[in-house]
């Protein structure tokens, strides 16, 4: 007797390698602009610095999704993230070109959708991770 699962794992790892591989692309482009942004503000000094500090709920839930998404975070030039609520419900991030905060914070949400969805199954909505899901307390 065949498995019906086991004809269907080269697919779903097929799709999530094209879901990773485009979250890959698009994360570059937005790497790339901001370089840009942060180039540009270093050649015509005081022309785009619009600093703001936001805070961003996460639909992040283990610890692989929420270091990855801090890490992508602060690897972008010109934002850093600067602290994780004690519950990891939330993410407080600085921007350097952030003049309409709501522009940025919904900014922000893209890239973890973006990454969630390469992270987790397609059908499921489980993170790939071996990572139990991180504790939140509600206080």
């Amino acid at each position: 007797m065949s498995n019906p699962d086991a004809s269907s794992a080269p697919r779903r790892a097929l799709l999530r390698s094209r879901r990773v591989a485009a979250f890959a692309g698009n994360y570059l482009l937005r790497f790339l602009r901001a370089n840009y942004e942060v180039a540009k503000e270093i050649v015509t000094p005081g022309d785009g610095l619009a600093p703001a500090i936001v805070e961003v709920p996460l639909r992040s839930r283990t610890r692989f999704e929420i270091a990855s998404y801090i890490s992508l975070v602060s690897l972008s030039p010109g934002t850093v993230a600067l602290a994780l609520s004690e519950d990891r419900s939330r993410l407080a991030v600085h921007g350097m070109h952030a003049g309409d905060p709501e522009h940025f914070r919904a900014d922000l949400r893209a890239l973890e959708e973006q990454m969630l969805a390469a992270w987790r199954s397609g059908d499921a909505g489980y993170a790939v991770a071996d990572d139990a899901p991180t504790e939140r307390r509600t206080t």
